[in-house]
């Protein structure tokens, strides 16, 4: 019986070696998902053996260079995938912030960054006919959906970093302003607490009016 299964099934001679190299790179990079690593190493294995005449598993050479080039992307694919998991949305919107102002910082003092001015402006004027075909497709697009085509996801993500880059200029300059009012709202009060003070003193008689008077000239002086 078991003569009959081996003349029916023969097993290929490259299957047992193939095998025995994929059970050993996967106990050495111990991958939590195997299936991921397997398809990596078969992905890798296909590449190294269209560039060689040889049998990638069988040459030692060979398969050196594939181990390690095994081990190097499985390495970069882990590491890519923990970076990944691990930034929040909130590191994520940072990080596209800060570009876009690096970004900014570069366009309006290029010269800091030993960038030719001139090329910069070029370069933005450039972009100003794409900006007026986006605006004028704007316009005649239809419950937000562009006649010509729809937005790349490219487009949407470049669109969302703007949108959160103005916000923060909004806030910036909100902060700005509500500081100059409380400075003001601040010299104000200090002014009229000073000059009822000083109306209450002269009519209870502690100061005479002359001096609350020429008081009040000598602040209003100093404030000129």
């Amino acid at each position: 019986m078991s003569e009959q299964m081996s003349e029916k099934y023969k097993i290929p001679e490259a299957l047992r070696p193939l095998l025995e190299a994929l059970a050993r790179e996967t106990i050495r990079a111990q991958p939590a998902d195997v299936i991921s690593f397997g398809k990596l190493f078969f992905d890798i294995l296909s590449l190294h053996q269209k560039d060689s005449d040889k049998s990638v598993i069988s040459d030692n050479i060979s398969y050196d260079m594939f181990r390690m080039d095994l081990q190097q992307r499985y390495k970069n694919m882990t590491m890519k995938e923990n970076i990944m998991r691990s930034a929040s949305p909130e590191d994520i919107a940072a990080t596209k912030i800060q570009a876009v102002f690096r970004g900014h910082q570069v366009r309006m003092h290029p010269e800091k960054y030993g960038i030719d001015n001139e090329l910069v402006r070029r370069r933005s004027s450039d972009k100003f006919p794409t900006l007026d075909f986006k605006k004028d497709q704007k316009r005649h697009s239809i419950g937000g959906y562009s006649l010509e085509h729809s937005q790349t996801p490219e487009d949407r993500a470049a669109t969302k970093i703007q949108a959160e880059f103005r916000g923060y200029l909004a806030r910036k300059n909100v902060q700005a302003m509500r500081e100059q009012n409380d400075n003001a709202a601040t010299k104000i009060q200090a002014h009229v607490r000073g000059f009822l003070t000083r109306k209450r003193l002269g009519k209870e008689g502690l100061i005479s009016p002359s001096r609350s008077h020429s008081s009040l000239q000598s602040h209003k002086s100093e404030e000129n």
